[in-house]
């Protein structure tokens, strides 16, 4: 499918600047990865230079907690508190505990292959594994590490074009998977016997480069645009739906990974500022 909605469901006035890092103390670092803490309703991002950031639940404060002197691409975080970060530089997932302070390291080894640019983790259901997709360019595809016994593999071997972000389905029977370069979203069925099943193309674009991907309690996915900046959202029953954009990219810079925070926000990071975004989703009636 490929259709471009004519006009977005919300006026650009729905985002603002949540936590606004060009001036602050702490400043943010181009954030491309971000998550909700589900235990306060906190927000984690990570900065260019490996910077593992904490914002408060109402965006006046912010701390450094680690840094890993690498690059942070995406995270997400555990219901333990958890935090699993991708370095781009390190070629590796680094772990922190919920206060952020270091607690581990996951390389990807398999036979020959190994995880050269891990790009943004996803934990399974039962939040034994944990899926980070590998950016490099036309090569596969996305890995999987077994969080008890350590066991990392090459899950889905298919070619990819940008591996980039990843959302499991609501029922955790398939992943769907950013393809930056294709462009467009594609998904992989979790087989019963846990194996990739065949890659599927399912959203194409035409003009707009996908980075991120999450599901909303209705089970439809939004969809966050590098460029242009702009937000879709996808369901069967509507299809594919603009939410909103920022044709001066001032609100929404280069947004990369999108996060819920219950059904009425959601958060951008963006890439090419130093700020993340709030918007405000009250005004859609479904």
């Amino acid at each position: 499918m490929n259709p471009r909605p004519a006009a977005p469901l919300l006026p650009v006035s729905a985002a603002a600047r949540f936590y606004d890092g060009r001036l602050a103390r702490v400043r943010l670092n181009h954030p491309e990865g971000v998550a909700v803490d589900a235990r306060d309703g906190a927000l984690w991002c990570g900065g260019e230079h490996g910077e593992l950031y904490r914002i408060g639940a109402d965006g006046r404060s912010c701390e450094q907690r680690a840094g890993t002197g690498g690059y942070a691409l995406g995270l997400c975080q555990a219901r333990d508190g958890r935090l699993f970060l991708c370095d781009w530089a390190r070629e590796s997932v680094m772990i922190f505990d919920g206060d952020g302070r270091p607690s581990g390291e996951l390389k990807g080894r398999d036979g020959d292959e190994r995880l050269r640019l891990p790009n943004f983790p996803l934990l399974s259901r039962d939040e034994r594994f944990l899926y980070v997709s590998d950016t490099r360019a036309d090569g596969p595809g996305i890995w999987r590490f077994d969080l008890e016994d350590g066991r990392a593999e090459l899950w889905m071997r298919e070619a990819c074009r940008g591996a980039n972000g990843l959302a499991l389905s609501p029922g955790g029977t398939e992943i769907f998977l950013v393809e930056s370069r294709r462009p467009g979203v594609s998904r992989v069925p979790i087989l019963p016997d846990g194996s990739a099943g065949r890659k599927e193309p399912f959203i194409s674009f035409s003009g707009d480069e996908p980075d991120g991907l999450a599901f909303d309690d209705a089970g439809r996915l939004y969809i966050a645009i590098w460029h242009p900046s702009r937000i879709y959202r996808w369901s069967d029953a509507a299809g594919l739906e603009l939410v909103i954009e920022d044709a001066a990219q001032d609100v929404l810079h280069h947004p990369t990974n999108i996060a819920f925070r219950g059904a009425g926000e959601l958060f951008a990071a963006n890439l090419g500022g130093w700020h993340l975004t709030r918007i405000d989703l009250s005004a859609l009636s479904t």
